[in-house]
């Protein structure tokens, strides 16, 4: 496992609850809902800042690479 990887959020399906995350130069990566760490209804946007722990299965085949322990970056100016 790969410990605070920072991403971008590529693209996310809010009514089936999963999407993808890029990371520079890496293949995607796939996240659940169910990682995501938050308070209420849990959903990225595309182009959102995340940081995640990275899990890899190889027995899993389009969800080998995987996103666990999901935080959405602040902003802290804005």
């Amino acid at each position: 496992m790969k410990y605070n990887i920072k991403g971008i959020c590529k693209i996310y399906h809010k009514e089936e609850g999963w999407g993808w995350i890029s990371i520079d130069g890496e293949d995607d990566v796939w996240v659940h809902f169910s990682s995501i760490q938050m308070d209420g209804f849990k959903s990225l946007i595309k182009g959102e800042a995340v940081l995640f722990d990275l899990e890899e299965n190889s027995s899993l085949k389009e969800q080998s690479r995987r996103a666990v322990n999901f935080k959405k970056l602040v902003n802290k100016f804005n």
